[in-house]
């Protein structure tokens, strides 16, 4: 089958002028973004497995190579939706034609929600071991994601058996699909209501101290994500058949997907860089980073808190190991002990009436011990 289809552009554009609609035919523009797109997404396929395939490596692991691969493919899928919703690609005779399916559980809840909601768990996690000082696992810490993910859910069986006339539905006449306008509504409220709970944990992790930048890279996500919703906000709601026009369409899906990988490799380039082409030096200058500034800044003790306020030992150093492992996963444990953030004067004063000099061994990829908790 022919790109496009001139037959089937013909019959559009015939039924659009009835309708007293303004549409472009599908052209070559089109392809060029599909086939745009597609390339850079393949590209991106590659990082992944390279990411996962070196997940061990610290500086990787810090970053949560799981969640990088489950921000992609919610891009991905977000992808695929805009090649339908967007009108890039012919729909008729094929699944796109499943409007429901492809441009409402495929686009708006496995793409743009799931985005959001990887941006929104890494901020979370981020906020749990920094702020609250507390690891980055079990039911307390899942529990929001738990909850978003039943809110998806439901929203979208609710919509699934919802007429598709009062949700999303295929014109064959025109070979589009519609939504709605009070499903779109629904739709947009809730994923800035999603959107909004990033924005409020990214206020709260502003102040924390690390040596890896991660509060300016979620930063720079949470902006991304904003300008992205407020694009597409005021595109469906102001330029309402803005698929009919290549003008509109073309600059949409291309922001999308810009700010997609935008959002993957603001978090992922320099390290996997450095891994493949710098290994062992970033390697030892990420470990001798961590310990200069890492954890003093991150887990800082107040010495001037009372016995009271704290919390047992065994279970502060469990918590503190545990929460390094999200982030600073790996690091070797003789350079980092929880416990020797804070040493009694006496130790100092021992090593050096004995003449002893604390000597830091070089870091040994082989030596790291593998981290459970890692998503």
């Amino acid at each position: 089958m022919a790109f496009p289809n001139a037959e089937l552009e013909s019959q559009r554009m015939e039924v659009a002028a009835a309708l007293g609609l303004v549409l472009d035919p599908r052209n070559k523009g089109d392809l060029a973004v599909v086939i745009v797109l597609t390339i850079i997404y393949g590209l991106d396929l590659i990082a992944v497995i390279l990411l996962l395939w070196n997940r061990k490596y610290p500086p990787i692991k810090s970053k949560g190579p799981l969640m990088m691969a489950c921000l992609f493919i919610c891009s991905a899928f977000w992808f695929i939706g805009d090649l339908q919703v967007n009108g890039h690609v012919q729909l008729a005779n094929s699944v796109f034609t499943n409007c429901r399916g492809f441009g409402f559980w495929v686009r708006v809840l496995l793409g743009i929600c799931g985005v959001c909601g990887v941006v929104a768990l890494r901020t979370y996690a981020l906020f749990h071991v920094f702020q609250l000082n507390l690891p980055s696992r079990g039911l307390r810490f899942y529990l929001p994601l738990l909850l978003y993910i039943a809110c998806i859910l439901v929203f979208g069986i609710v919509a699934s058996v919802l007429s598709p006339s009062v949700s999303a539905e295929y014109i064959p006449e025109l070979d589009i699909c519609r939504l709605d306008e009070p499903f779109k509504i629904a739709i947009f409220v809730f994923v800035w209501i999603a959107s909004l709970f990033v924005g409020i944990v990214n206020w709260r992790i502003r102040h924390i101290r690390s040596s890896f930048n991660e509060s300016r890279e979620m930063l720079i996500g949470c902006l991304i994500v904003f300008v992205v919703l407020t694009f597409n906000t005021c595109m469906q709601f102001i330029h309402k058949n803005y698929p009919l026009q290549r003008k509109y369409r073309i600059p949409s899906t291309i922001l999308d997907h810009i700010c997609c990988n935008a959002l993957l490799w603001v978090i992922v380039a320099k390290p996997l860089f450095l891994c493949l082409f710098k290994r062992q030096e970033y390697l030892q200058q990420w470990v001798a980073t961590l310990r200069s500034d890492g954890l003093q800044r991150a887990y800082e003790i107040d010495s001037s808190r009372s016995a009271e306020t704290l919390q047992p030992a065994s279970k502060l150093q469990k918590d503190q190991e545990s929460s390094l492992g999200f982030f600073y996963a790996e690091t070797p444990q003789q350079i980092y002990r929880p416990e020797s953030v804070v040493r009694p004067w006496s130790s100092y004063r021992e090593a050096a009436a004995g003449s002893q000099l604390v000597s830091w061994p070089q870091p040994s990829y082989n030596g790291f011990e593998a981290d459970r908790h890692l998503i």
